[in-house]
């Protein structure tokens, strides 16, 4: 038997003898055994020692046995107290068995009595302290069920909050929320992985600052966050100060030693993680904590991938319903203008865009001008109206270079430059080559994400090709309306027109003298053959040939025009220069139709430069890059006013001229011409810096 198992007894009474006798014996029968002549003395040394057993006299100096027993029971209600006396009474008996004495001896004592006594005594105490020790046990095994329990319902209770959440922000704000009140926690943040960037940011926190909030961003695999979602196991840190693997991120970032980060993970993806830290329950988390926090996770996983694919959805079917009401509306627009501002306000239904901006690509000469901006800083943004942008062929499609590019453009504007958080560009593709760019921007950083830039190239580029298509019906229509109507006009006209030639030639037979002093019946005539000539032109647009084709050389054909205009080209001192590619293919073209076309854009680039200029004309070979078709090119180029920006996109309707004495017919028959022969043609220009004509042939 140990020390610290061997029963310790105080003994008390004033006779010295009766304490040394009742020493005696109990240390033979294996006590350890104190002794004290009065109760002052006697409680001293309970308070230092904690005795097994007090045997004490009743009477005694200072302090009554009686009194003595209260103290102690005071102090110790499990105290062990005999009492004994020489002068028993009942009342004594009763007020010692009252105070909670064990037992009541009288004096003289006999020790087998005594022994029997503190024996039982003792075990009464050991009986006590076993049913107190395991009373106290089942109290903290029944607070660990009530806690459990609680866990169990708070688990429950949160499942059925997190089934019922089909918005993703405000269910990640629930997910924390609910995480630190079934683990007790007071900070707590949901980190979403961004899969295509490879890094965690925060998308919901509780005790966190929104400053820390907008700038943490975690790389997969750096920091605890981006450990855990790296190995996708849960990660229990009592102390990071000590832990080897996270002590370098201590240092200033975290303010609690004790941390829990577990995965939200379906299957095998990783779709976050869930922090939390300052455990309120204690010092630091334990491993039910970590348990119970990945059972919850596992729950909140499954939520954030039904509010995923919930958000994805409806943003889908967003986009198909915006589509769909572009599609229906784009067919009223009759500008771009318009068009511009209908696809800025169809966008801005389903992406956090600000403002939208449009520039029309140049093939030719690899520019980029800014034709119109929507939404915010459009008045600061009228500054960038018609400016060019040069970028290559090849650099345009990238987006890094071009947003580089534009970005800097925009950054002219102050108030636009520090406004603007986020910047895209996206390409817009008609007929299988780019039109253009659609840029869009936002005052939020991070605005959008890859799918939001490629519905944009979506929307722009469709909404552009059925605004183009629409044009070519309603052109269509009008032409052959018109058509009907000029060839009834025309047929109309002709009658009078008749009629005032052969009058005219009467009064030249019956009055000679005066047809030949007066300019008048010359006037006439020369009105009469004009009058006539529209009238044909009229009837050629409404009735299109059925063309006779032949194989001709372009060069050729543009020598003959050119002898044909080569006095008004003096005349406006134009200088005139080509560059005719060697070993250009011939065309099959209708000459007579060719010409017409070369001659009609010919005169109005010398009517655009009255007080003289320069005139370019080349002619060169290409392979069309989506077919391998083989074209032949012609690009007539002047430096004369050039054409306004809100013109550019209806030169080539009919009936639409800004000549005082023009029919809006020349461009028209042209662009007619052009397409009859399976080409195409084309215009760029900007206001002061001349006008390029674009005409692409097919190969013979």
């Amino acid at each position: 038997m140990s020390l610290s198992d061997i029963p310790k007894v105080l003994v008390v009474d004033d006779e010295q003898r009766m304490c040394d006798s009742l020493d005696t014996l109990l240390t033979k029968a294996g006590y350890s055994v104190q002794t004290a002549g009065d109760g002052k003395k006697a409680l001293e040394l309970y308070g230092k020692d904690n005795f097994d057993l007090v045997i004490s006299d009743i009477k005694l100096p200072e302090m009554t046995g009686i009194e003595l027993l209260q103290a102690i029971r005071k102090g110790d209600p499990n105290a062990m107290v005999i009492l004994m006396t020489a002068y028993a009474s009942l009342d004594t008996a009763l007020a010692a068995i009252n105070m909670g004495a064990y037992d009541y001896l009288m004096k003289p004592i006999e020790f087998t009595q005594l022994k029997l006594a503190a024996k039982r005594a003792l075990e009464k105490r050991d009986l006590e302290i076993a049913r107190q020790k395991l009373m106290a046990e089942l109290q903290v095994k029944n607070d660990l069920l009530n806690r459990r329990i609680a866990e169990v319902d708070a688990l429950y209770q949160a499942g059925v909050v997190l089934s019922q959440s089909q918005e993703l922000k405000p269910l990640l704000t629930r997910i924390i929320r609910l995480a630190l009140d079934v683990i007790g926690a007071s900070v707590g943040s949901v980190m979403l992985l961004d899969e295509m960037r490879g890094e965690l940011t925060v998308s919901a926190s509780v005790g966190m600052s929104e400053e820390v909030r907008q700038k943490t961003r975690v790389k997969v695999g750096d920091s605890i966050a981006g450990y855990v979602a790296k190995s996708g196991e849960a990660l229990l840190i009592p102390d990071i100060s000590s832990d080897p693997r996270f002590a370098k991120f201590s240092k200033g970032n975290y303010e609690t030693k004790s941390l829990i980060s577990v995965p939200l993970k379906i299957k095998d993806r990783v779709l976050g993680v869930l922090n939390l830290s300052d455990p309120q329950h204690g010092t630091v988390f334990e491993d039910n904590d970590l348990r119970l926090l990945a059972t919850f996770a596992s729950q909140a996983a499954i939520a954030i991938d039904d509010a995923e694919n919930f958000e994805q959805l409806s943003k889908k079917l967003n986009e198909f319903a915006v589509l769909y009401q572009l599609a229906t509306e784009i067919t009223t627009v009759d500008n771009s203008q318009d068009m511009t501002d209908l696809i800025y306000r169809s966008l801005k239904q389903i992406i956090d865009i600000d403002f939208a901006m449009w520039l029309s690509w140049n093939e030719r000469s690899e520019t980029l001008v800014v034709n119109y901006w929507e939404g915010y800083g459009k008045k600061d943004a009228g500054a960038l109206r018609s400016r060019e942008v040069q970028l290559k062929d090849k650099t345009v499609y990238s987006a890094a270079v071009r947003t580089v590019a534009l970005k800097g453009l925009i950054n002219e504007i102050p108030s636009l430059r520090d406004a603007i958080k986020t910047f895209a560009s996206v390409p817009i593709i008609t007929k299988g080559a780019l039109h253009g760019l659609f840029c869009l921007g936002s005052r939020q950083a991070d605005a959008f994400s890859e799918n939001d830039e490629y519905i944009a190239s979506i929307v722009a580029s469709q909404a552009t090709s059925i605004y183009e298509q629409q044009r070519a019906v309603l052109s269509a229509t009008r032409l052959m309306t018109m058509g009907k109507m000029m060839s009834e006009i025309s047929h109309d006209l002709k009658k009078p027109l008749t009629n005032i030639s052969g009058a005219l030639q009467i009064m030249r037979e019956r009055w000679p003298e005066i047809a030949q002093s007066d300019d008048f019946f010359q006037t006439a005539q020369q009105e009469i053959r004009r009058l006539d000539e529209l009238l044909k032109e009229l009837l050629n647009f409404s009735n299109p040939t059925k063309y006779q084709l032949e194989q001709k050389k372009i060069d050729d054909l543009i020598k003959r025009v050119i002898r044909l205009v080569e006095n008004d080209l003096k005349k406006h001192k134009i200088e005139f220069t080509h560059e005719f590619e060697d070993d250009v293919p011939g065309v099959l073209v209708n000459e007579n139709e060719i010409v017409e076309v070369l001659l009609n854009l010919i005169i109005n680039a010398i009517d655009a430069m009255p007080e003289g200029g320069h005139l370019a004309i080349r002619t060169f070979s290409e392979v069309k890059s989506d077919n391998g078709r083989h074209l032949v090119v012609l690009t007539i180029k002047d430096s004369g006013s050039g054409i306004a920006p809100e013109h550019l996109d209806r030169i080539f309707d009919r009936y639409f001229t800004t000549k005082e004495s023009g029919t809006g017919l020349g461009l028209a028959i042209c662009e007619r011409i052009i397409m009859a022969h399976n080409g195409e043609i084309k215009v760029e220009s900007s206001p002061g810096k001349g006008t390029i004509l674009i005409i692409k042939l097919p190969s013979a």
